[in-house]
């Protein structure tokens, strides 16, 4: 398993068995509401007041990866934020590995007049992107199941794209590098993340050798996201 995901050095780790509780009552308290950016993520459990100078997301504790408190998924909303502040005018963004969706709905609410296309290879992801794109009340996310960059899947369809948001991990990354520079727009940006610090290198320079050009690192304990541009 760590060579898949392209860990070299896997910590240590023991096995213990659980007794029996409420997962989703524990997924609740875990998972308070917080701020990232201008934006407050928050689930339907949440009863305080929410913030007037923050954008609020509704994203529930479900069967997808993408939260919001994951060092991960909270880079990658600082990292969309400052693709904003770079004055990017996109015709369409891409949420590669959309999981919960999060991310095309960050996309979605700083770009409201531009198409979103979130795409995932587990039909699961798709469903629950779908039930938070309509809790959210977004009009321009479009998702659908689709095997990565594959010759035939319908990401193709919607290509070239202006921004790429791939939050996956460093190995598939590194394996779509290839596909996903040639479905990038030029003057387009990528943000790749999922990365350990140690795999950072790796990640850039199989992006680097397609041509692409480091912008900007974002670093959050040993969790790391990557922007890109292709010139």
């Amino acid at each position: 398993m760590a060579n898949e995901i392209g860990l070299t050095n896997p910590p240590a780790y023991t096995i213990t068995p659980l007794k029996d509780r409420d997962w989703l009552a524990e997924s609740y308290r875990a998972l308070p509401a917080f701020a990232v950016g201008d934006f407050f993520i928050y689930g339907a459990h949440f009863d305080g007041e929410f913030p007037k100078d923050k954008t609020s997301i509704l994203i529930e504790a479900a069967t997808a990866f993408g939260s919001g408190e994951h060092g991960t998924t909270a880079q990658c909303i600082l990292a969309i934020e400052h693709v904003k502040e770079l004055r990017l005018a996109p015709k369409n963004i891409l949420d590669m590995g959309c999981g919960s969706g999060i991310l095309g709905i960050v996309a979605a609410k700083l770009w409201p007049e531009v198409s979103v296309y979130a795409a995932d290879n587990d039909p699961e992801s798709v469903s629950v992107t779908n039930r938070h794109v309509a809790a959210n009340k977004i009009q321009n996310i479009t998702a659908f199941l689709s095997d990565g960059y594959a010759p035939q899947s319908p990401v193709w369809n919607n290509a070239p794209y202006d921004f790429i948001i791939a939050n996956i991990l460093a190995a598939p990354l590194i394996d779509m590098a290839k596909n996903q520079a040639k479905a990038m727009a030029q003057g387009g940006y990528l943000i790749l993340s999922g990365t350990l610090d140690e795999q950072e290198m790796r990640v850039r320079q199989a992006y680097e050798s397609q041509g692409l050009r480091h912008i900007k690192t974002f670093a959050q304990e040993e969790w790391v996201t990557i922007l890109m541009k292709k010139p």
